[in-house]
């Protein structure tokens, strides 16, 4: 009867791990054997480091806001920010430009260089090539949105993706679907080196990227 419990017990936390290790698989950039790694890294952990970890994880959910104007992700509440991040609140970026950026952290890495001071657009991805269904892997509609409301102070648009193939795919898509809007399209000059994603360009880089751009 212990054996049988034993074997039971065994299952169980096999169970949980290749669930946690199917849940890291999900984090971008992490291979099978990362994600093991991380689940063996937890195992060594005091309980009180992970109950803290999952403390925080929740909290990240609570307090953690996307705007609904740009979709990054910030500090905040519904309630206390009517849905709106302190960049799109801020009166002195200039309206007229909007930046199109993947993710957040290209985000922080644009308003950190201190070179724009218009609004941004975090698009949500990239598109692979030969993407089937364009419009629902990046937030296309969103964007459609987002020009709509700026009519009349909306006068350039620039497009500041990745210098990689996915990334000029998804340049090459924007450039046709904004092309109705009748704005000025823009893409940032080749200050990036090819193959750069725009979270690790430092400032000098990012200045020349947007005074050549084109």
């Amino acid at each position: 009867m212990g054996f049988e419990l034993a074997k039971i017990k065994a299952a169980e936390m096999s169970d949980i791990m290749e669930k946690l290790v199917s849940a890291f698989l999900r984090f971008p950039g992490i291979g099978p054997r990362q994600a093991r790694r991380f689940v063996y890294y937890l195992l060594n952990q005091k309980a009180e480091a992970v109950e803290n970890l999952a403390e925080d994880l929740l909290k990240l959910k609570k307090q953690i806001a996307q705007c609904r104007s740009c979709y990054r992700f910030f500090v905040g509440t519904e309630s206390k920010t009517n849905g709106f991040c302190d960049l799109c609140q801020d009166t002195t970026r200039d309206p007229s430009l909007l930046m199109i950026i993947e993710k957040d952290t290209d985000l922080e890495t644009v308003k950190k260089s201190g070179q724009y001071q218009g609004q941004f657009f975090v698009l949500g991805g990239l598109l692979p090539i030969l993407e089937a269904e364009p419009e629902k892997k990046i937030r296309a509609r969103q964007l459609r949105a987002r020009l709509e409301s700026n009519q009349g102070r909306l006068k350039e648009i620039i497009i500041a993706l990745a210098a990689n193939a996915e990334g000029d795919n998804t340049t090459d898509y924007l450039q046709k679907f904004l092309a109705p809007s009748g704005l000025k399209i823009s893409v940032l000059g080749r200050g990036l080196s090819t193959g750069t994603e725009l979270e690790y360009s430092d400032a000098d880089t990012l200045k020349n990227a947007l005074k050549n751009r084109a």
